[in-house]
């Protein structure tokens, strides 16, 4: 058997807080919000129906599902515009890549055209279609001497 220490009178009581002393009253526990009245029944035993209380609702949801379809319609636009812009950024790389590579084998078929107009060979065959031919008598000046000489100078 359990003894208290304390006198029943100074027991607090479970359903109430204690009162501040601001001199407001004691608040119980349970809060009367918290429980809703009973609905009178209607004809054969049926609840009747609320008066007001699911309008409130309805108007507090319709902000926010309409806030949900703009930024959704907004997602979608953002979406759209912005594979646009990379499908466009996508053609013209291709477009440039493909001119890049046409313009290199240009380059490569002139190298090749300037190589093949450097050979001797050609040089001299279209000299020869110009009327150029090799002088027979050559002379050569020797600059130190000034003397002029049908042969050619040997190189020191």
């Amino acid at each position: 058997m359990a003894t208290d220490t304390m006198p029943r009178t100074q027991r607090a009581n479970p359903r109430t807080t204690a009162a501040p002393r601001t001199g407001r009253p004691a608040r119980p526990v349970s809060s009367p919000r918290h429980t809703r009245p009973a609905a009178p029944a209607g004809p054969a035993g049926q609840a009747a129906p609320r008066a007001d209380t699911g309008a409130r609702p309805k108007q507090q949801r319709m902000p926010f599902i309409l806030l949900l379809v703009g930024l959704l319609g907004g997602a979608l636009v953002s979406l759209l515009v912005i594979s646009t812009t990379l499908d466009a950024g996508s053609y013209r790389i291709t477009n440039l890549t493909n001119e890049n590579s046409v313009l290199t084998k240009d380059i490569e078929v002139v190298k090749q055209q300037v190589a093949f107009a450097k050979n001797p060979g050609t040089v001299w065959h279209e000299a020869y279609q110009f009327g150029m031919r090799p002088d027979k008598n050559l002379r050569f000046i020797n600059t130190r001497t000034g003397k002029i000489s049908s042969s050619a100078p040997v190189a020191p």
